[in-house]
């Protein structure tokens, strides 16, 4: 009777023992748009999600039945204007361990093949001058900020705004870099900065805070916040941002911040390294990081 239950016991151990799986070592590619690369940073990087001089803990996920361990040997992220979304679809049958940080909804036939698998947060665009501008009363029409966004509105008086005090020329200031007149791609306008204008990193909002009237500082709601006693966010066609507007996306201006992957993602093992960043991305690592970079996180209460 004892041997019996011995080998009942050893033959209930031994599945355990056969399903364990060594650790899985991973690469996965990113792409973040530079209207939200300031929020996002290197965290979806190795460097990230595996720190120096810290023990690397495996990232466990379970899928199809069975429990993976994965380290992210490499993990790299690139930045630019816009993704190319067509591409992940034009490849959907050869899917790769690849995602996107969108900076919008998906759109109609981007729905049918690709997923949002981690909804992050809120933002928008906006245009700040310092409290007490006319605009501030005025606002602006939609072509308006666009054609100030873009450098081909440069007096306030061709924008339909009342000449403030230090005069009718516009100093434009754009959210970015800087780097080669890089600028965060808002209210349609392009990656670069119009000739005349500035990449700041706050997109001028701390100079239309000082009380300079000439500032015209487009940049996005979750830097601007902070500045509501000093500035204000121009309505444009009558809409002004608030938080509770960007937060449900009903302002025309605001964006939703995700992470998405193609829906459908084969049998040829990318379904648990696309799992296990995505338990990352989700995490408490990478959600105390795009909370410390100014990110408004969904489900969370924002900082006043």
């Amino acid at each position: 009777m004892r041997r019996l239950v011995i080998v009942l016991a050893v033959l209930l151990v031994a599945p355990a023992t056969a399903s364990a799986r060594p650790v899985e070592d991973a690469f996965f590619n990113s792409f973040i748009p530079s209207r939200v690369d300031h929020l996002i940073g290197f965290t979806p990087t190795t460097f990230a999600i595996h720190p120096a001089g810290e023990r690397v803990v495996p990232i466990k996920v379970r899928v199809g039945g069975r429990t993976h361990r994965i380290v992210f040997g490499n993990a790299a992220a690139v930045v630019g204007p816009a993704p190319d979304l067509k591409r992940m679809i034009r490849m959907r049958r050869y899917p790769s361990p690849e995602g996107v940080f969108l900076d919008r909804r998906l759109r109609g036939r981007e729905r049918r093949y690709l997923r949002v698998r981690a909804d992050l947060g809120r933002d928008a665009d906006v245009l700040v001058v310092a409290k007490g501008h006319p605009a501030c009363a005025a606002g602006v029409s939609r072509s308006a900020v666009r054609g100030i966004a873009a450098g081909r509105i440069r007096t306030w008086s061709a924008a339909g705004v009342p000449v403030p005090a230090s005069g009718d020329a516009i100093t434009l200031r754009r959210a970015g870099t800087g780097i080669e007149r890089s600028a965060e791609p808002r209210f349609g306008a392009s990656w670069k900065a119009p000739k005349g204008a500035k990449a700041v990193w706050d997109g001028g909002v701390s100079e239309a805070a000082a009380g300079n009237l000439s500032i015209a500082a487009v940049t996005s709601w979750s830097r601007a916040r902070a500045y509501q006693a000093t500035t204000c966010a121009v309505a444009v066609d009558g809409s002004a941002p608030t938080d509770a507007s960007v937060r449900a996306l009903s302002h025309p201006d605001a964006y939703p911040i995700s992470f998405v992957t193609l829906k459908r993602l084969g049998k040829r093992g990318v379904r648990p390294i696309v799992a296990a960043f995505v338990k990352y991305v989700a995490g408490p690592r990478a959600s105390d990081s795009f909370r410390q970079r100014g990110m408004l996180m969904v489900g969370e209460t924002w900082p006043t």
